[in-house]
């Protein structure tokens, strides 16, 4: 008989709080990749934003480093338009750190918006840099540099025909000032009369229940401004509410926040406004998903009722601000896309020792979810380094596409050029419409294993392979049969992941080898 190996014995145990496995497991069915594209330089390249064109195809943004005039290598914006067969249309690098007499060192980007002017469609991205926010304009049709102007906040609209709102917060009383206790909406034409303002109308809001300092405060933390088609505003914000102490080794109290939708009308009135729902903390994050056909579809971060962990809710609210209905989703999650029929697309990084799924150091959880908020079915995608998601759409095809930073070059990535890359996927297409088959599994016997394991319920033509945990292809082979034989006698002891991949799906699963 075989002594076992202290090493097999850590790794059985392991695999043991990975999997729970048995003599049949389980296999989690993934949403095929339909095509793939690795971005970058053999240096560390960032993804930024992805986003539906209003042509159809999809627009991402990036940082690649490149040699400036002088050879010094320095940070470039890259925007590109790719269209849904993963075919790019154009691809421009921009120098964002112009007239701020620094290099960037860090910045984010905002939302976008499309205008028209002279018969020409532009996009505009908003871009947060230093202390500054700049509406950055290029051309839809070649990508190339148009203009750029400062604004006042990152809370901000623009329509098609350049009409711009933005909403600020300011101290009524700067004397007596422990936090923003009013919002300020603006709403500018960019066409006035000559000679005339082009200031339209501007509303102030002001906490008329605020009453002396020392009763405490209301600040006003305003998070996200949309339009609808009949100019009407639309504001999120969150009021918090705090209480001033006088004391030299204390701060001031949080007590209570109110996470709250403002609607105002064509002329800057207040019409409304109602209350989503009572924060727990300090840390809601608010963002409309969409506005179309009479209705608001509102994300909202927060800590769950438990107080354990922040959890993504979302809220279907009507245009007079009434509530549809609303549900929580079982985790927080980086980016939301919803098709035509209000499904939800969530995508976010994971990371859990004890999912047989997971590949990495952190891999893209792809999940789909009705509009009632129940789980379809969910994916994993990443290699065995680090894979975290930018943002994630549904394009016109019924596909769905996202937009991530990889570290890896193995498993579900073709292709790394070095160092981090910008990695663009596109699932199979009718993503939106395929359903989980939970009784679409294979099995495999025996495992652990030491000459050789039976995989059973494989597709007629399939491919098999099995990896290292470093993410090293160490066995390939084809299966023609419902059944396949693969000897595992020449691989050390250890654990391994097999990989099975046919024309519908592709599969992972733990293996032992004794």
């Amino acid at each position: 008989m075989k002594n076992t190996d202290p090493t097999i014995s850590i790794c059985l145990s392991i695999c043991t709080l990975l999997i729970g496995f048995s003599l049949i497991q389980q296999v989690h069915a993934q949403r095929n990749i339909a095509w793939q594209k690795s971005i970058g330089t053999e240096y560390s390249d960032n993804a930024l934003r992805i986003f539906n064109g209003e042509d159809g195809n999809i627009v991402i943004a990036g940082d690649e480093v490149h040699a400036d005039f002088t050879g010094n290598l320095r940070n470039y914006m890259v925007i590109a338009k790719i269209d849904v067969h993963g075919q790019q249309i154009w691809k421009t690098y921009h120098d964002i750190a112009y007239e701020t007499f620094s290099l960037p060192l860090d910045y984010y980007l905002g939302k976008q918006f499309y205008t028209e002017e002279n018969g020409q469609k532009f996009i505009n991205i908003i871009i947060h840099i230093a202390d500054r926010n700049l509406l950055y304009i290029v051309s839809d049709a070649t990508g190339d540099y148009y203009s750029y102007s400062e604004i006042s906040s990152n809370v901000f609209t623009v329509s098609r025909d350049h009409v711009e709102t933005v909403a600020n917060v300011l101290c009524s009383i700067q004397q007596s000032c422990y936090g923003p206790d009013s919002l300020v909406v603006q709403h500018f034409d960019p066409n006035p009369i000559i000679g005339g303002n082009p200031l339209t109308w501007t509303t102030g809001l002001k906490q008329n229940i605020r009453t002396s300092p020392i009763q405490g405060h209301y600040d006003f933390n305003i998070q996200d401004i949309t339009t609808d088609t009949n100019g009407n505003v639309y504001l999120l914000t969150q009021i918090d509410r705090w209480d001033f102490q006088f004391c030299t080794d204390c701060g001031d109290a949080f007590i209570d926040a109110y996470s709250e939708i403002f609607k105002f009308d064509t002329a800057g009135q207040l019409v409304k406004h109602f209350k989503l729902k009572t924060a727990k903390a300090v840390v809601s994050n608010m963002r409309f998903l969409s506005n179309a056909d009479g209705k608001l579809i509102v994300r909202i971060d927060d800590i769950n009722a438990a107080g354990t962990e922040i959890i993504t809710s979302i809220y279907f609210v009507n245009s007079d601000l009434t509530l549809d209905h609303q549900f929580n989703l079982n985790q927080q999650y980086n980016h939301i896309a919803l098709d035509k029929d209000d499904n939800l697309f969530a995508c976010t990084n994971v990371y859990d020792p004890a999912d047989p799924n997971i590949k990495g150091l952190s891999d893209v959880l792809v999940s789909k979810f009705n509009l009632n908020g129940v789980l379809q079915w969910k994916s994993y995608y990443g290699g065995n380094s680090f894979d975290y998601p930018k943002g994630i759409v549904v394009t016109d095809d019924g596909g769905l596409l996202f937009f991530a930073n990889t570290e890896s070059a193995d498993f579900d990535i073709d292709e790394n050029h070095g160092g981090q890359d910008m990695w663009l996927v596109k699932l199979e297409e009718n993503t939106t419409t395929v359903q989980h088959n939970a009784s679409d599994t294979y099995s495999i016997y025996p495992n652990p294993a030491s000459d050789f394991i039976n995989v059973f319920g494989l597709p007629a033509m399939g491919e098999i392979s099995i990896f290292d945990l470093n993410g090293h292809e160490v066995l390939k082979q084809v299966s023609n049969s419902s059944q396949q034989n693969i000897s595992v006698e020449g691989l050390p002891a250890g654990c391994y992941l097999l990989k099975i991949r046919s024309n519908t799906k592709i599969s992972f699963m733990k293996i032992i080898k004794s």
